[in-house]
């Protein structure tokens, strides 16, 4: 049941629903329920939901569109929010910039950007998340990632609800981290490339193909499931370690990419988990590294 806090919340923002599963929220498709969840289309709504999390004690979690996140089965205590309405809108400024919200998905800013003869993003067209998501893990493929195009970031700090504004020279971007975690990212302002429309979609496709061959992209994943180590390739070390296509549960190492872990028979968060603890542990055994998690781990 939810707890009277939740009750409350829902007064103040009608569109909360209580003791809502999140499976239905994440690529995986896999997740127990949040206390609350709710969708936020304005910062009005957004500064509402802090001074409520805030009065009442309540935990916040921002999810972007789900896809690097695995929710466990008890769920998340707490408020669990999503950025929509005005924060999936793109402003297109003079100098090749672009003001994008946090909530905007990855493969539609490519495209809207490509329109305008605007590059630098075609190697993210392959992410399916958010924009907010992509800046604070700082999402990219091996062709490049979203930090080397950052101008400035939105944020709001929660503990404090005040706003702010954080240049490029304050952004500390690394492989698929950034200083951004614990803050609520609302925008960002990239400064992409002149480039020729036609030359931006043939890319795109050839991006696009190459990742239909080698990623599962039509099962219920989050993605790679563990970072690459320095110099090598997570999908390689597990295939190495003998456990490409390997089971546990209703959960299994991609067939197509060992670095892929798929949802592919109602599996439970406790599968997946058990899965990452095996693999980890025969990588470890066969090669003697540490496989370190690139997907998100949130909940009870």
């Amino acid at each position: 049941m939810p707890r009277e806090w939740a009750v409350e919340l829902k007064k103040k923002l009608p569109q909360a629903r209580l003791d809502e599963p999140l499976a239905r929220y994440t690529t995986f498709r896999i997740g127990g329920p949040a206390d609350a969840y709710v969708e936020l289309g304005c910062r009005a709504e957004l500064r509402l939901l802090l001074e409520c999390c805030r009065r009442y004690g309540a935990a916040l979690t921002v999810l972007g569109f789900g896809s690097n996140l695995l929710v466990r089965d008890r769920g998340v205590r707490g408020v669990v929010a999503r950025l929509r309405g005005e924060f999936e809108s793109v402003e297109f400024l003079p100098d090749r910039r672009a003001r994008c919200g946090a909530g905007v998905r990855m493969p539609r800013l490519v495209t809207l950007c490509a329109e305008r003869g605007l590059g630098g993003l075609e190697p993210l067209v392959g992410v399916p998340g958010t924009l907010g998501g992509a800046l604070v893990m700082n999402a990219g493929t091996r062709e490049g990632e979203i930090g080397a195009l950052v101008e400035e970031v939105e944020a709001l700090d929660p503990a404090r609800a005040s706003e702010l504004r954080l240049a490029g020279s304050e952004l500390s971007f690394g492989y698929r981290s950034s200083n951004l975690a614990g803050l609520v990212v609302t925008a960002g302002l990239l400064r992409l490339k002149a480039a020729g429309k036609a030359d931006i979609m043939d890319r795109v496709s050839r991006l696009q193909q190459r990742r239909s061959r080698t990623q599962p992209i039509h099962t219920f994943n989050v993605g790679s499931t563990f970072k690459n180590p320095p110099g090598q390739f997570a999908a390689r070390l597990i295939e190495q370690a003998g456990l490409k296509g390997a089971s546990v549960g209703g959960a299994r190492l991609s067939p197509l990419h060992a670095n892929f872990i798929e949802n592919f028979g109602a599996a439970s968060a406790k599968d997946v988990l058990a899965l990452v603890d095996r693999v980890r542990a025969a990588v470890l055994r066969d090669s003697g590294v540490a496989l370190e998690l690139e997907m998100k781990v949130i909940g009870e």
